[in-house]
Formats: structure tokens, C-alpha cells, sequence
């Protein structure tokens, strides 16, 4: 393989890891602001789980039972608002039927309301992704760099 060939081959492989991890960056960065309530006006309250929900997490072949908090709470405006919560744990949920969680919720939006400790989670894989996108876009510039100089 020519050196001309081979620097074509990075320029493009460059790019397959530049534009993909810069998404993955966008995204990661939507994730955190939202997990450090940074995307509106938000409030807490006390909430109440009062049931799981059961489901079916993984590709088919290697399928699990995973389960998420119901929790119902009252909003500031006293009305009773119920959801489920996003974050679904193996075996089983994190919260006991009866337990008392703290809930972040939207003003606007009540009904999209969230577990705090699920807020945890969201940060957590928002940094991690936030991480190893910036890697990607790292090596994917450093790849683009030794791509062939057009001569003018």
C-alpha cells in the first residue's frame, strides 16, 4: 500500500470517528444539563413508590428481568402526579414498595418527572460519554491531520 493510499485511509477513518463522537458529545452534554438541572425551572418533592414495573432488558439472546420504580407525588400545585421512573435496575428496583423518594420534576411538565438518584445515573454516563467523545474527536483531528495536503 502506497503512502498516499494509507494517508487517504486515515483522512477517512478521521472522519468516521470525528463526526459520530461530536453527536455523542451533543448528546452527552443534553444528558448532563439535564441531570444538574440546568434546563429549566425544577423543583423537588417528596414522592412515594407504590409498585414496580417489570421488564425485558437486553438483546434477545442474553434477555433479563429488570425493574422500574412507580412513584407517585404531590406537585406544588397540589395535584397528585404518578410516573415511572427511567431508570430500570436488574433483579430487582432499587426502592421498596411503601419507601419514600425524593423527586425532581419540571414545573412546566409534571407528568416527566424523575427519581433524584436516577438524576446520579444521568450525570455519571453523561460524563463518561461527554469523556470518551472528546477522545474519539481527539484521535479522529489527529487522523484527519496526517490525511494527504492537496498542492496548489
Amino acid at each position: 500500500m502506497s503512502t498516499s493510499t494509507f494517508r487517504r485511509f486515515f483522512g477517512l477513518l478521521g472522519w468516521m470517528l470525528l463526526v459520530p463522537s461530536a453527536l455523542t458529545a451533543l448528546g452527552a452534554a443534553w444528558l448532563l444539563a439535564s441531570g444538574m438541572n440546568m434546563l429549566g425551572d425544577t423543583h423537588t418533592a417528596k414522592g412515594r413508590v407504590v409498585a414496580h414495573e417489570e421488564i425485558m432488558t437486553g438483546p434477545s439472546h442474553r434477555r433479563g428481568l429488570a425493574k422500574k420504580s412507580i412513584v407517585e407525588f404531590v406537585a406544588g400545585d397540589g395535584r397528585t402526579y404518578s410516573f415511572t421512573d427511567s431508570v430500570a435496575r436488574q433483579q430487582q428496583a432499587i426502592h421498596k414498595v411503601g419507601e419514600t423518594v425524593s423527586v425532581r420534576y419540571s414545573a412546566k411538565d409534571p407528568v416527566q418527572a424523575e427519581i433524584r438518584s436516577s438524576t446520579t445515573v444521568k450525570i455519571v454516563i453523561g460524563a463518561v460519554m461527554l469523556l470518551s467523545s472528546a477522545i474519539g474527536m481527539a484521535v479522529g483531528w489527529l487522523l484527519l491531520r496526517l490525511r494527504p495536503r492537496s498542492v496548489a
